[in-house]
């Protein structure tokens, strides 16, 4: 098969015609880098439409509630002080916030686990938006609802940490930390006196909030899409290309790493493609990555065994 092919011929065929693998091959490492880093720059933008929504949303109801509910607070020299004297309770819909809190945090990792025997609180909120409310019974958020937070603010003492036990996810601030529970499990802590240069309150916070809101798609629509384009060139160099190399010699066809490298980035393109509609769909899939990798193999293997059978006179791709 010799044609000249663009990108969206080359990203139908590396569906299907596995006898384009070849011209593939042929074509050079670099096409596929740039091939790779095209399928990755579209995709990407489809996926971070919706979450750019998704968070310039979920941004303009915090500012709201901000403007309209919260009591005056204050941030300044590392303290935090609020104008109430009884534990706040803020159920929230929306990924972002708790997100943002556990970059801050880093990597989750299990500190301590709920017992199995915890209690079992009601939600005493009414369903619908994001509302504050102050009250002396404690809220749980429905775990089938998995991107509802709670969000417990206390500067007074009235509470501990030991109240996140309660709860699925859940975020608790008093003057001097911030307490991150997720999947029931408490994963971390903010001390506030890191950011004692910060001075935050109500009159300010909804400027930085419309900060993060213009941010958010520069960061999404620029970095996210080239951690991705890195992330997949170092799928196809150290793990898909050594793999490739691999499944070559075990069929009879000697590959080149660079040429076995050009193959992978073209296998990648359908798990790719559903790895972007499984994000839009809103499709949670921990084991995804096994389900990737094996897609691509086997695109590799029918691809390698297209190429052993169309030219048996030139198996040896060394050359």
């Amino acid at each position: 098969m010799k044609k000249i092919m663009g990108f969206k011929d080359k990203f139908a065929y590396s569906f299907f015609n596995f006898e384009a693998y070849r011209e593939f091959i042929a074509q050079g490492l670099r096409k596929s880098i740039l091939y790779i880093f095209l399928v990755t720059l579209i995709l990407s933008a489809i996926t971070n439409v919706k979450e750019i929504n998704m968070i310039a949303t979920e941004i303009s109801v915090v500012q709201n509630n901000l403007s309209n509910n919260a009591p005056n607070f204050e941030f300044k020299n590392g303290v935090l002080s609020v104008d109430s004297d009884e534990t706040i309770y803020y159920k929230h819909e929306g990924d972002f916030l708790f997100y943002l809190i556990s970059s801050f945090i880093g990597n989750i990792n299990t500190v301590n686990s709920l017992d199995s025997d915890a209690i079992s609180i009601q939600d005493n909120l009414e369903n619908g938006s994001s509302t504050f409310s102050i009250d002396d019974s404690m809220l749980s958020v429905s775990t089938d609802q998995s991107n509802y937070y709670t969000f417990i603010i206390d500067t007074k003492g009235i509470t501990d940490k030991n109240i996140l036990n309660s709860y699925k996810d859940a975020v608790l601030l008093d003057s001097n930390n911030i307490y991150l529970r997720k999947d029931y499990r408490t994963v971390g802590t903010i001390n506030l006196s890191d950011f004692s240069s910060i001075n935050i309150n109500n009159e300010n916070s909804e400027y930085y909030l419309s900060i993060i809101k213009i941010l958010t798609p520069i960061v999404f629509f620029v970095v996210n899409p080239i951690n991705s384009f890195i992330t997949n060139l170092i799928l196809g160099f150290l793990i898909f290309g050594p793999f490739a190399v691999s499944i070559g010699s075990f069929i009879g066809v000697k590959l080149k790493y660079s040429r076995a490298c050009t193959l992978s980035f073209y296998a990648m393109s359908l798990p790719l493609l559903l790895e972007a509609l499984i994000h839009v769909a809103g499709i949670i899939m921990p084991e995804f990555f096994l389900i990737f990798s094996i897609i691509t193999l086997i695109y590799c293997s029918l691809a390698i065994r297209e190429i052993k059978n169309s030219d048996k006179s030139e198996l040896n791709f060394m050359k």
